[in-house]
């Protein structure tokens, strides 16, 4: 089980990894696009875990449907709240769309089912009708934790791993409920572009 927690825990700290290495090269530009390497690595592992979520259609969609639909709702209400504010239309793309994508592959897509290949993942409670389960909230503990390798920690640092804790937990019940990371993908995305859309508004109430 450890060894599973600390194979879980490098992969969750693989950005960082790819990022040092990329240190070593001399072009700014390279080391910029750092993360879609990065991307395309975690694409590439999916084949070598034998269970996975990534590619999987969604099931019990009308078991998750009332949760979805209210995590929906949530999303508009905590997305004012998170704190980000990506500048620069790289940034802000990356944000909106690229970092949900590849976080939800990495961490519903692979960690969430080899964690509940190596842990007992009997439901210890139940969250708005969804169940959740040790892996689930191991790999929503290290989802935030990984939050780390973006920001250096701080009062605002920590906020992000909050949102991102809270959130695991339901993004990582619905995949397990559904077996595909399709509704966490939307849902990801919806609560970044949301923050983007909030952070820009307050900024113009300000000026």
């Amino acid at each position: 089980m450890f060894l599973s927690i600390g194979l879980a825990f490098l992969l969750s700290f693989s950005y960082k990894i790819i990022e040092i290495l990329f240190r070593s090269f001399r072009s700014h530009k390279l080391r910029k696009y750092s993360l879609y390497f990065w991307g395309v690595g975690i694409l590439i592992a999916v084949p070598f875990f034998r269970e996975n979520n990534v590619y999987s259609s969604p099931v019990n969609l009308s078991a998750v449907f009332p949760a979805f639909a209210i995590l929906l709702v949530g999303n508009y209400v905590l997305s004012r709240y998170s704190g980000y504010h990506p500048i620069g239309r790289y940034n802000i793309i990356n944000f909106a769309i690229t970092y949900p994508i590849i976080e939800e592959v990495l961490f519903r897509g692979l960690i969430l089912p080899f964690l509940n290949q190596s842990i007992h993942s009997a439901e210890i409670m139940e969250v708005m009708f969804l169940p959740v389960t040790a892996p689930v909230v191991i790999s929503a503990l290290l989802f935030a934790i990984s939050h780390l390798q973006y920001y250096k920690l701080s009062s605002q640092s920590i906020r992000y791993m909050m949102f991102a804790f809270i959130g695991g937990i339901f993004f990582g019940a619905v995949t397990d409920l559904t077996q595909s990371i399709l509704l966490s993908c939307l849902l990801h995305i919806e609560f970044n572009v949301l923050s983007i859309y909030f952070a820009k508004r307050s900024s113009t109430d300000r000026t």
